[in-house]
């Protein structure tokens, strides 16, 4: 346990950060300070009467420092450790990086705009995130249509025999295998990109100058796709709206709401237009608003790259004016101006900006948040349940077991995310050993090294997004495997765990009436199970994830189950190998119908002798 009186006379007057621990080692709290030694101490003089800190003497184990040279740096640390520690008790940050962003590589050889949803710190060019799919979608076919790249994916381009209709329509320059002039795509991809960057202004006047150029030298044909490409620009200047007079590349910043949510808008105007709006919604009880915006803005700016050369502020900030702009400039290398207004235009689209804050929150209330409060609230959980996972396993006489993990964002079924697994060490029907198998192989994804996050693929990145709730299908023996399994990973506290026991039937009487148990759910070392009146909308939503999860059980366990009798039948007849049985079964789509055919079409339709063709009917039949 931590004794304030010995170990915080060890704590430097140094700028750097805090890590609170508790006794499984696990980070709890992450904080920065111009004088570590200051703050710490601050929490234990008493004064300060926040939940969070008078919860420290039962979870406090130890409080490790790292010192930095100055408090910027010690902000941008900060930033890093939250986000790799994920604490507890620090700001629950949900920004947009799971909404569709555009990509484009420059260092391949025939760069494509690609829809991702994770950025990944591979020097590629990244725009966005967009508010939908739909809004994405739209600006990636205004480029195919006007900038004619290549849409394939690597592998498709690799293995093209013959020029797509892509490239049949000219919306595609054909570099598969046509002969492409590779300065003429690379200045098409550098286009797309100011196009994408909202330089609207300085495309248009490089797309003058060419189609004049091409027009005097005759070429009509590149002149009339310069000419559209313009057409492309100016329509869409006119659907975005002029803020400011002058070219001007500004960010305008705005919080609203209260220790239970708040949302963090910023407003981004390039070339005096305003060309997208993001939004960030942090849950933190613990952390002052002022710590909370600053936080959200250094992830922000270490993760985008388009950046302004003016921040427009509240005045409740102007304290912190320095640090933000020694920061500032440190994660984008040039000048960043700071402003914060009182009257004019930059305080009027400030207001615009907070206007939004305040919408988002409202509407976030009034759409999500009412259900899941109320889950937080009746099932008494550490965090708002913004991401559930559900865990179910499905096996026949200890045949082919296998689990399904479902997963709600919000309380909706998120299909993108859900992952099922074959289980490869527990032996026979054991689901108590299958459920601790799958979730230690699970919970391994949630702390990547570095070097391991910057290589994960979009659907691996999504594994890694820690949970707020783990429901189980099953009672105490279930949930006991599970936290095994959490605390062995050295998980333990990260998020809640609970299970859910189905309702089963008690007894029938003469009428044939059926009385069921009620749905019950079950805690980690709590002998009593939470009973709620079964048409609640709690127990409702918590009974529907687990019978989604339970569908997607047995249907993977179905589907390996005939997979696997598939094989087994035809990978028992001598002289039919992988490529043989893929074929048969492309061919006649199941092993019944194989069994129906003739020889002579086997061994037609398959490439194979007719000795073989006989063979096979007879092991089928």
């Amino acid at each position: 346990m931590f004794d304030p009186t010995t170990e915080l006379p060890k704590i430097p007057d140094n700028p750097g950060c805090y890590l609170m621990k508790d006794r499984q080692d696990t980070v709890i709290y992450v904080g920065k300070a111009k004088n570590l030694h200051r703050r710490v101490s601050q929490y234990f003089s008493g004064h300060d009467d926040r939940a969070f800190v008078s919860m420290l003497g039962d979870v406090l184990e130890k409080i490790d420092v790292i010192i930095t040279k100055n408090e910027r740096e010690a902000l941008i640390l900060e930033a890093g450790l939250i986000k790799r520690h994920r604490p507890r008790f620090n700001v629950l940050l949900k920004d947009d990086k799971d909404m569709p962003q555009l990509r484009i590589d420059l260092n391949e050889k025939w760069p494509r705009v690609e829809i991702v949803r994770r950025r990944k710190n591979d020097k590629a060019h990244y725009f966005g995130p967009y508010p939908s799919g739909q809004a994405c979608r739209r600006s990636l076919a205004v480029l195919n249509r006007y900038f004619q790249l290549r849409t394939c994916n690597d592998k498709v381009f690799a293995n093209r025999t013959r020029p797509c209709l892509q490239y049949e329509i000219h919306r595609c320059l054909g570099p598969c295998l046509i002969q492409v002039d590779e300065y003429e795509y690379l200045r098409q991809c550098q286009d797309a990109i100011l196009f994408l960057s909202g330089r609207y202004d300085d495309l248009k006047t490089k797309l003058l100058a060419r189609m004049n150029l091409a027009a005097e030298q005759l070429a009509f044909e590149q002149a009339a796709l310069y000419r559209d490409q313009i057409a492309a620009i100016e329509d869409i200047c006119e659907q975005q709206k002029i803020v400011q007079k002058t070219p001007v590349n500004q960010d305008y910043w705005a919080m609203s709401g209260d220790d239970i949510m708040r949302c963090v808008v910023v407003l981004l105007v390039r070339q005096g237009r305003l060309i997208h709006m993001q939004t960030y919604e942090a849950r933190d009880s613990v952390t002052p608003p002022a710590d909370i915006l600053l936080q959200i803005m250094v992830h922000h700016y270490q993760t985008f790259d388009n950046y302004p050369s003016e921040i427009i502020l509240d005045r409740t900030l102007e304290e912190q004016k320095d640090l933000l702009q020694e920061t500032c400039e440190a994660l984008s290398g040039r000048h960043i101006t700071l402003t914060f207004p009182q009257r004019g235009t930059k305080s009027s689209l400030l207001e615009t900006a907070q206007l939004n804050a305040e919408q988002q929150v409202n509407q976030r209330r009034t759409n999500e948040s009412d259900l899941l409060l109320l889950v937080e609230q009746k099932l008494g959980l550490q965090r708002y349940p913004h991401r559930i996972e559900c865990y179910d396993i499905s096996n026949m006489q200890g045949g082919q077991i296998v689990a399904a993990m479902v997963v709600f964002i919000q309380g909706k079924l998120d299909t993108s995310r859900c992952r099922t697994f074959k289980i490869r060490t527990t032996q026979g029907q054991d689901d108590f050993g299958s459920l601790n198998e799958v979730l230690s192989r699970r919970l391994r994804y949630l702390k990547p090294s570095e070097e391991e996050e910057h290589h994960l693929s979009n659907a691996e990145a999504s594994f890694c997004e820690m949970p707020d709730l783990l429901l189980i299908d099953g009672g105490h023996g279930q949930v006991n495997a599970v936290m095994a399994a959490v605390e062995t990973s050295g998980m333990t506290g990260a998020f809640d765990v609970i299970g859910i026991a189905k309702a089963r039937m008690q007894s029938e009487n003469a009428a044939h009436e059926v009385e069921h148990s009620p749905e019950r759910l079950v805690y980690p070392n709590i002998e009593e199970p939470l009973i709620l009146e079964q048409n609640d909308p709690v127990i409702l939503l918590m009974a529907n994830i687990r019978d989604e999860t339970h569908k997607r059980a047995i249907g993977f366990h179905r589907r390996t189950r005939e997979s696997e009798t598939m094989k087994s039948r035809l990978d028992a007849i001598e002289g039919i190998g992988p490529k043989r049985r893929a074929k048969l079964l492309q061919a006649f789509g199941s092993v019944a119908n194989i069994a129906r055919q003739t020889p002579d079409n086997i061994a037609r339709t398959a490439e194979i002798p007719l000795k073989l063709a006989q063979k096979i009917i007879d092991e089928l039949s």
